[in-house]
């Protein structure tokens, strides 16, 4: 059974047939048709370490903010507020960098599920 890419290239083929002299676009390779996959994955490559010192430093950033509301707060209701909002904090900041991790593992291994023949190793 065709695919529809597979269709859609016979079906293109078959009217440049009829219509000119164009030449014939060659039926994609598995290769040409995961291309567009490999790309995507050297992008993320390129920018995911940038984006993790980034959110580090935000994270950073914030936390000393918090932690000086929390140090100024005058009043018990404030100070739980202050520690309610550190825990969000820490949270957040720990789900943001373990998703940005499991990506980069995703982004690594992606290639070798799509072509098993190829050989896979990880970059650092």
């Amino acid at each position: 059974m065709l695919s529809i890419s597979e269709l859609l290239f016979q079906a293109a083929n078959g009217m440049m047939k009829v219509s000119s002299n164009v030449p014939l676009m060659d039926t994609p390779t598995e290769e040409d048709r995961w291309q567009w996959v490999y790309e995507v994955c050297d992008a993320i490559n390129l920018i995911i370490y940038p984006l993790l010192v980034l959110i580090g430093t935000a994270g950073i950033i914030y936390a000393i903010v918090l932690g000086v509301k929390l140090a100024r707060a005058e009043s018990a209701d404030e100070q739980q507020e202050g520690k309610k909002r550190i825990i969000n904090f820490v949270i957040g900041i720990v789900s943001v960098i373990a998703l940005i991790l499991l990506m980069k593992l995703f982004v690594t291994y992606l290639p070798a599920w799509i072509n098993p023949a190829e050989e896979v190793l990880p970059t650092t």
